[in-house]
């Protein structure tokens, strides 16, 4: 085990990340153009700190499939997709966490212990056991995503801000488009004790790179009481911030019902093995790596809201595949049925990546941006925290996996009307963050 554990570190990982760092570096300058020597150490920094957690999230994409493979029904299944959005659900309440001064260095402890749980995925047989272990890491993982957001407006000028981002998330979804099929191999191969564990040294690298950050921590205003009362306040005072909350809602819940049947219909029904799986992950995550380059631009030109309009409608497209397949009863000859759907996936999930980010420093006054944030977050883990159980819910009433689907199709349409709604004034649409 160690020798093969430091074969695959040194001859696969290692080998892709410094040549994703490579790349990333020769592009910063033709995508991002001039920048204050600060800025560019930062983009430097989150280049390989962003190219380490893509390898870790390549093998997170699995987690789901090896559940299913170790027997979790349904319900458990909807357990873990609901456990993804743990350390979102409590973000509000842990803005007390991060104080004046000490923001990065608190950030960087979490997801260094977070991602270091799965290296405990070695000593754990059965789902049960794997199962908790990934819901403590994404409840650590999760909680500093408002200070982040804070992080990002503070470091980097505001009229490249998107295309700087853009870079970072590049560096991230390189490694799952080399590393997607691998992962997928290595599981047949060896198994999730093994992929799992590497996983987390390498993410635990990366929060190590991420402390390298240079932000000036007294400065950050990473503000907010935690307490119910302020988020309901908030709420009230800003409607057009809530209405988009009610697109983000929407849209959540028509990804989130029909999550824990995706690798249900997989598995079950596709019969899809690993490295069928890690493919259909290649081809997501080139679309994904081509598109931040694109959203990143039009972030820049057209805001947040209007990006995340459109990726909520094209959002569309990601269940499509999956209700086709479930009514036409599409054996394992059909599985790259799905290559749509991931491909379209991809397209989405980086605008979304992008313009959670870039929305809420779009919408928040200066100097709100973490409590925005903190709203936001918490919104999307209560809706993750439910959306699952509702999918398997209706599927113990007896409505069929087609019918699930259709209705997640349709709330993505709702969200993305509802989005519509949401009127930006022109100063904001020409500089984000003022």
């Amino acid at each position: 085990m160690p020798n093969a554990t430091g074969h695959f570190l040194t001859t696969i990982v290692r080998p892709v990340v410094l040549g994703v760092e490579r790349v990333l570096l020769s592009l910063e300058s033709w995508l991002v153009g001039p920048l204050r020597p600060d800025a560019r150490h930062n983009i430097h920094v989150e280049i390989g700190w962003a190219a380490a957690y893509g390898v870790f999230a390549t093998a997170l994409a699995f987690v789901p499939v090896v559940l299913r493979q170790l027997g979790a029904p349904a319900g458990w299944l909807a357990f873990y997709s609901s456990s993804t959005y743990f350390g979102s659900v409590a973000s509000w309440a842990g803005l007390a966490l991060f104080r004046p001064g000490q923001v990065k260095r608190h950030m960087t402890a979490m997801w260094f212990i977070s991602r270091g749980l799965l290296v405990l995925v070695a000593l754990v047989s059965g789902y049960p056991g794997l199962l908790l272990l990934v819901a403590v890491f994404w409840l650590l993982e999760g909680l500093p995503a408002p200070a982040y957001t804070a992080i990002v407006q503070r470091v980097y000028p505001v009229e490249d801000r998107g295309r700087v981002m853009s870079v970072t998330r590049v560096a991230m979804a390189l490694p799952m488009l080399a590393l997607g099929p691998v992962a997928g191999w290595l599981l047949d191969v060896t198994g999730y004790r093994v992929l799992f564990p590497l996983a987390g040294l390498v993410g635990m690298l990366g929060a190590l790179i991420f402390s390298r950050l240079r932000v000036d921590e007294t400065a950050l205003q990473v503000r907010g009481s935690g307490a119910p009362s302020g988020l309901r306040r908030l709420l009230a005072q800003d409607r057009r911030f809530a209405l988009y909350l009610l697109g983000v809602l929407l849209f959540g819940l028509g990804g989130l019902i029909p999550v824990a049947i995706v690798p249900m219909v997989q598995v079950d029904r596709l019969r899809l093995s690993y490295t069928a799986i890690g493919w259909l992950n290649l081809s997501m995550a080139v679309s994904r790596t081509v598109s931040y380059v694109f959203w990143g631009r039009l972030s820049d030109r057209w805001g947040g809201v209007r990006c995340m309009q459109a990726a909520f409608a094209i959002n569309m497209v990601v269940l499509a595949p999956y209700a086709i397949a479930t009514a036409q009863g599409i054996g394992q000859a059909g599985g790259w049925i799905l290559l749509p759907s991931f491909i379209a996936m991809g397209i989405a999930s980086s605008a979304i990546d992008l313009g959670f980010i870039t929305t809420i420093i779009q919408l928040a006054p200066f100097g709100r941006v973490s409590e925005y944030a903190a709203a936001q977050a918490a919104l999307i883990g209560a809706r993750g925290v439910v959306g699952p159980f509702i999918g398997v819910g209706l599927m113990n009433l007896g409505v069929s996996q087609t019918a699930i689907f259709v209705l997640g199709t349709a709330l993505s349409l709702l969200a993305t009307l509802a989005l519509v709604q949401v009127r930006v004034p022109p100063a904001q649409k020409a500089v984000l963050g003022a």
